[in-house]
């Protein structure tokens, strides 16, 4: 019994500690409200830096947007095999560009990120205007399967 009381003894210390509503400055407290603060506002607004995670068969963000001027893109390859970044200046839906051989036309690429095994990163700078971009995995299927998405640059 006398370890009955030890223990809710305990616990109440315990919990005690655990955080007030009086606003102190606990830094372990204040360190995630700040960090999801800061996530939060960064996110907003257009970058100028672009990761897209690839995956069997998608990118992830689908759609985003960009600052004009030089764009850094990063494609992290999070997928079973090979996949490429190939980014078209297209006012072209993303998923209405026109496919022969398994393939998008690069007529209208502006740059890309090579084919890059999978659990393997890389990188480009483009140097965009404003308008509206399609990028896509190239390699024959893919395109088809669903890799591509839209960016606007503003």
């Amino acid at each position: 019994m006398r370890s009955f009381f030890a223990l809710v003894g305990l616990t109440a210390i315990v919990l005690a500690g655990c955080g007030d509503d009086n606003g102190s400055n606990d830094s372990a407290a204040s360190t995630p409200a700040a960090t999801t603060q800061t996530a939060t506002s960064t996110a907003a607004a257009p970058s100028r830096d672009l990761t897209f995670k690839a995956t069997e068969y998608a990118f992830s963000p689908s759609t985003t947007t960009a600052k004009a001027g030089k764009v850094k893109l990063t494609m992290v390859n999070d997928g079973a095999m090979e996949h490429e970044l190939v980014v078209l200046k297209t006012d072209t839906p993303a998923d209405q560009l026109p496919v022969s051989n398994g393939r998008v036309s690069e007529k209208d690429s502006v740059g890309e990120i090579s084919e890059t095994a999978a659990g393997k990163t890389a990188s480009t700078t483009l140097d965009l205007k404003p308008g509206t971009y399609v990028y896509v995995c190239n390699i024959p299927g893919h395109y088809q399967a669903g890799m591509r998405g839209t960016l606007t640059v503003q």
